[in-house]
């Protein structure tokens, strides 16, 4: 009976927060109105609008001063922040900015228990969204599908890949997207800022401060949808495995820690970023307007982690004692409820290990169509057989020996060609370690006399990147080192692209 009045508490507080949010909306329409009333019996008496008799008579006696102008407030706005348009400004160049470009879903669901947010964009190499869906559908109970809704939030402007995206989800779970379990948003293309007028900060790459702000707004969207539409909300991301009946454990924990710390922010279900942390929906939206504050400084996990020291950390408190107020509100389940099997990040090139053995046997390098090439030229040493010459057709990858400074790999194509996309990956699954840094990509144009510098591999060991068409055909490309490397170093992909090929594409 403890838990059942918990669990009802909890809920009542999610419908206050619906009834606040409507309040509001009607306290605006109201304002207008009030508005526009007291305008039109301003002009037939300015003094008497709504003032009592006795400051009314006052006003008399100050005719024309700024004190009695003062009273006519009817023109002003309504003293409210439009938070979210204050702390993201480019959603005010377009209306439609906060309106999903693409929204799937079924009716009107009733309110749900739990909702569980998934956010999900287009990734490099592999994608695992679909894998991610199965393991949470088959982990719930009949009984909890009936009060579970599973939103999925394609972070892509291409309405061409969400709607495909969307259409294999439809029908794969035919039954439950029809029976509103199952929800596909997709943002505008207004909704993003333009990311590189985006500060840098901790000192990341600009590569990397674009992805985790692109992230954050990500889960910024989501959250301010969820958070709506049921008691409780789960973070998950778009990579990971779900135990089975994980909910019937989230359930049974949420019960019984409502009981003895009913004052927690969120129960985390999962050890690992932003993966498996439960909410109250009530208490959201103080994080989701947190977020808007600090989007592009730090990763939404970092942002948890901040606004959780914020909340009960003073600034004479030590970490020690810091830690453990954080724990008072942050409960931990005894054991992870969900795993992480992304071992492609969604940050394009960089590979991260994962513990499931299922998707640890990943390709150590990658083949492709290449063009035909009239020689090849590399003076850096090849380990055993894994020579360039190789890596190029497909065949195995390339594995160097400590590359020094200057040294090239060259491709000589047997006519001039007109390359328009291209792609380096160094570095594999086995030796993350073995990449390319410090080093350029460059190209020597038709009948050009020396090489141009177009790119160099970034902080993950990629090189990837489009060529303009007026550049013109291209003789060869290179790989230049310009610092000497004490590791070996690995080429796992060679992808050269023509104009034509990416058309077809």
């Amino acid at each position: 009976m403890e838990s059942q009045i918990a669990e009802m508490q909890a809920h009542l507080k999610f419908l206050e927060s619906l009834y606040r949010a409507r309040q509001e909306d009607i306290m605006t329409l109201q304002h207008k109105a009030v508005t526009s009333n007291n305008s039109q019996t301003a002009l037939n008496d300015p003094k008497s609008a709504t003032l009592a008799p006795e400051v009314s008579a006052r006003l008399k006696n100050l005719t024309d001063s700024l004190a009695a102008r003062g009273v006519n407030t009817q023109e002003l706005a309504l003293m409210k922040t439009a938070f979210v348009y204050q702390l993201l400004p480019h959603l005010m160049k377009d209306p439609n900015s906060l309106k999903p470009a693409f929204h799937m879903r079924a009716g009107d669901r009733p309110l749900a228990r739990f909702v569980i947010g998934i956010p999900t964009v287009r990734r490099d190499m592999e994608a695992y969204i679909m894998d991610t869906l199965k393991t949470l559908v088959e982990g719930l109970t009949e009984e909890d599908r009936k009060d579970t809704i599973i939103i999925i939030y394609i972070g892509e402007t291409d309405m061409m890949y969400v709607i495909d995206l969307a259409k294999q989800i439809e029908a794969k779970y035919s039954r439950h997207v029809k029976s509103g379990m199952i929800e596909v948003l997709s943002p505008s293309p207004t909704y993003y800022p333009n990311f590189d007028s985006v500060p840098l900060t901790l000192g990341d790459s600009a590569k990397r401060v674009k992805w985790r702000t692109k992230q954050n707004l990500d889960a910024l969207y989501l959250m301010a949808y969820g958070q709506t539409k049921g008691t409780y909300y789960l973070m998950i991301e778009d990579d990971v495995m779900a135990k089975k009946k994980y909910l019937q454990e989230i359930k049974h924990y949420t019960a019984s820690i409502s009981l003895a710390n009913p004052n927690w922010f969120f129960v985390e279900f999962c050890n690992v970023g932003g993966i498996g942390k439960l909410f109250k929906s009530s208490d959201l939206i103080h994080f989701i307007t947190y977020v808007q504050l600090f989007y592009y400084n730090m990763p939404i996990d970092w942002l948890l982690e901040s606004y959780l020291a914020d909340r009960v950390c003073t600034i004479d408190k030590t970490s020690a004692a810091c830690g453990k107020s954080k724990m008072q509100i942050r409960p931990k389940y005894k054991s992870n409820l969900f795993e992480h099997i992304g071992m492609y990040s969604s940050l394009k090139g960089k590979i991260q290990k994962v513990k499931d053995g299922k998707y640890g046997n990943q390709p150590n390098h990658y083949a492709h169509n290449n063009p035909p090439l009239e020689r090849i030229y590399t003076d850096i040493e090849a380990h055993a057989d894994h020579s360039l010459e190789r890596a190029y057709y497909g065949e195995t990858y390339f594995w160097g020996i400590t590359p020094k400074k200057g040294n090239v790999a060259e491709f000589w194509f047997d006519r001039p060609f007109d390359l328009g996309r291209y792609t380096f990956r160094s570095g594999n699954v086995h030796h993350m370690n073995d990449k390319f840094k410090d080093t350029v990509v460059e190209i020597l144009p038709e009948n050009g006399r020396n090489f141009i510098t177009i790119d160099q591999f970034d902080e993950f060991g990629l090189a990837d990147g489009l060529l303009k068409r007026d550049i013109g055909p291209i003789e060869a490309i290179r790989l230049r080192v310009d610092k000497s490397s004490s590791h070996w170093v690995i080429l796992s992909e060679i992808d050269l692209k023509s104009f034509d090929r990416m058309v077809e594409e």
